[in-house]
Order: structure tokens, then C-alpha cells, then sequence
């Protein structure tokens, strides 16, 4: 960390990124990104150093001083820009070293605990604690630093205390890449891992880095993802394949024995459901496998449908191709507002 003392003609950076740079340059369509203001649906376009980030959102003022964790940042960045350049180049996990691989955990888990929709929802919290309990001592450095920038303390210090705790969640997944094989533009947000669970797990729910069965999802370029998904799903994709599999079998068995035998139409659906199955299990194993998947126009609506729900309030993407997002807005409103923390 830095503070505000200049060492020869260095200066603190006063703007920070919520996504780094160079993920953003990825992005870029002749230099310049094209981004959707999902509360007002207004559309503009900015260099990628001027987008997803705001002034000092790394830094923290304390008293005369500034004390930057952007340097921080910037190195974790510095390390995984190579590993993620080779990942693109070659299209491919397979060549990453053990190192590479825990390189690219903690970027990952990095870019969680820094997005604009981790600090809105620690504020929500701390908002709260205030309502219910006003004489609460949330801040022990009143006397150096205003409540908004203890909070903003606060959380970086956290992130950075908690960093290999939380990428531990991710080493026993398995990492894989996708690769878009359609035409529409994947869309990249200010809250850019993303994550799903199709399970449900009641009032604790079911988002977190180390909740069983959760996906992770982080767009790395405009073609390419780079996905987790948890070993607990994997052995039950198995599971359900070979019970796919027997059902199939058994009904085909039934029908043949019967006395009216197998007719063309009860062949003909074996033979699809047969059909189906397949194509999950090579799906499966091309994840397992060769850690590389293609996304198709049904992978990259359900990927951009995370990003929409999960930002903060920006997107962006090669082209001006927001029309889905909007749409998904308009359909369902609550979406300006993503997925933030719920208070009850």
C-alpha cells in the first residue's frame, strides 16, 4: 500500500478500476468500449481506462493522507495478465502449471472482493446496523477518518485479510473454458464473476465461493469464459448420465418383450432420448476432458443473463448490441438494481 508521498515523479492513481484494464481492453472495439447505464438504459461509449471505476474507489483518506490499495491490486493484476494472455492465445487450460492455476484462483476471487457490488452491499449492511442499533460504534478511527472512508477501510482490508481463505474455495473445483461459436456479443459487467446454483438451500441461500454445487463464471475476452464448476455437480452429472442411461435401457427392454413389440414411433424415441444423452455426456466431457467448451447462442443468453442480474449498473461489450439487456429489463425491473445483498 501506498500513501499520498510521491517517491520521485510517481503519484498515487486517483482513478481505480472495478474491472482491470486489461480485461476491459479485451472488450474493445477500436479502442473504445461500448457501455449500457442499466438504470437509465442510456448507451455511450468510453476508452477502457475510463470505464468500470470512480475516483479514488481503492483509496482511503485518512486525516492529510491517502492510503492507496491500489498497488495491491496492480500486482495481483501484473501476475495474472501473462497466464490469462497465454489462456487466449492458445484457447486452452491445459498448459497452466499448478502456479498458473493458483494464479488465476486468486484473480478470480480478487475480482469478487473488489467489484462495485461488494462495497454497495457491505454499505447496505453497515446502513442497517445503524438503523436497528443508532448508537452502535461502527467506527473506532472517527477522530482520522470520516465514517465513509472507515467503511471503505474496512472492506479493503478485508478483502486482502480474507484472500487466501477465499481462493481456497476454488482449488478443488474444476476450471474450464468456454468459447463463444455464435454471433451475439457476451456481455462483461462492473461485477464481472458471476455466479449461479441451481440448487436450492432455504434462507442462507445458495451464492457463495465455497457453497456446494455453485458455478462461477468469469468472462475473460469478447469469445472467451472461464468457468468452475464444483466436483459435488460433476459426480452427480455422472450419476445421472448412467441413470439416464439404465432408464432408457429398461424401457426399451419392456417395450420389446411386450405383445405388441416395438413399433417404428416407440423406436424412434429410444433412439432420440439415446440421442440426448449423448450429446450431455460429450458436453460433460469435453468440461471434464479437454476443460474447453463451446458457447452456443443458449450458453451466451444465460451467461449475459448473470452479467445483467449481477452488475451494479454498468455493461459493456464489442458492440452497441445491448438489445437482450434491455429487454430483460423491461421484463423484469428489479434487475436495475442486481442482485445485491438481502436484509430481513
Amino acid at each position: 500500500m501506498k500513501t499520498n508521498e510521491k517517491k520521485g515523479n510517481q503519484k498515487l492513481p486517483r482513478y481505480n478500476h472495478y474491472v482491470p484494464r486489461f480485461i476491459l481492453d479485451n472488450f474493445a472495439n477500436s479502442g473504445m468500449l461500448s457501455i449500457l447505464d442499466k438504470r437509465t438504459q442510456k448507451q455511450f461509449k468510453l476508452a477502457p481506462y475510463r470505464a468500470m471505476g470512480e475516483k479514488d474507489f481503492n483509496n482511503v483518506r485518512i486525516g492529510e493522507h491517502i492510503l492507496s490499495f491500489e498497488e495491491k491490486f496492480s500486482y495481483l493484476e501484473d501476475l495474472a495478465a501473462p497466464v490469462i494472455s497465454r489462456v487466449l492465445q492458445q484457447k486452452s487450460l491445459t498448459s497452466l502449471s499448478p502456479m498458473d492455476q493458483a494464479t488465476l484462483n486468486m484473480f478470480v476471487v480478487v475480482q469478487y472482493l473488489r467489484s462495485k457490488r461488494r462495497r454497495l452491499d457491505h454499505a447496505a449492511v453497515v446502513t442497517e446496523i445503524k438503523k436497528r442499533w443508532p448508537d452502535a460504534d461502527i467506527n473506532p478511527l472517527k477522530e482520522t477518518m470520516v465514517d465513509e472512508e472507515f467503511e471503505k477501510f474496512f472492506s479493503l482490508n478485508f478483502a486482502f485479510s480474507k484472500l487466501e481463505e477465499l481462493a481456497s474455495a476454488l482449488v478443488p473445483k474444476h476450471s474450464f473454458l468456454m468459447i463463444k461459436d455464435c454471433k451475439e456479443e457476451l456481455y462483461i459487467s462492473d461485477n464481472p464473476m458471476v455466479m449461479h446454483n441451481s440448487k436450492q438451500y432455504g434462507p442462507y441461500g445458495n451464492i457463495g465461493l465455497a457453497v456446494p454445487r455453485v458455478e462461477i463464471y468469469y468472462p475473460l475476452s469478447r469469445e472467451m469464459v472461464l468457468g468452475y464448476m464444483c466436483p459435488l455437480s460433476m459426480k452427480e452429472t455422472e450419476e445421472a448420465h448412467v441413470s439416464a442411461d439404465n432408464q432408457v435401457n429398461s424401457l426399451f427392454s419392456r417395450m420389446f418383450m411386450s405383445p405388441r413389440g416395438l413399433s417404428v414411433t416407440d423406436r424412434l424415441a429410444i433412439e432420440k432420448s439415446r440421442a440426448e444423452i449423448q450429446r450431455a455426456r460429450s458436453y460433460y466431457a469435453m468440461i471434464k476432458n479437454e476443460k474447453v467448451v463451446p458457447i452456443n447462442s443458449d450458453n451466451l443468453l444465460f451467461l449475459n443473463s448473470l452479467q445483467v442480474l449481477s452488475s451494479a449498473r454498468y455493461l459493456a461489450c464489442h458492440t452497441d448490441n445491448f438489445a437482450f439487456a434491455i429487454k430483460a429489463i423491461s421484463e423484469r425491473p428489479h434487475w436495475k438494481e442486481g442482485l445485491g445483498v438481502k436484509i430481513s
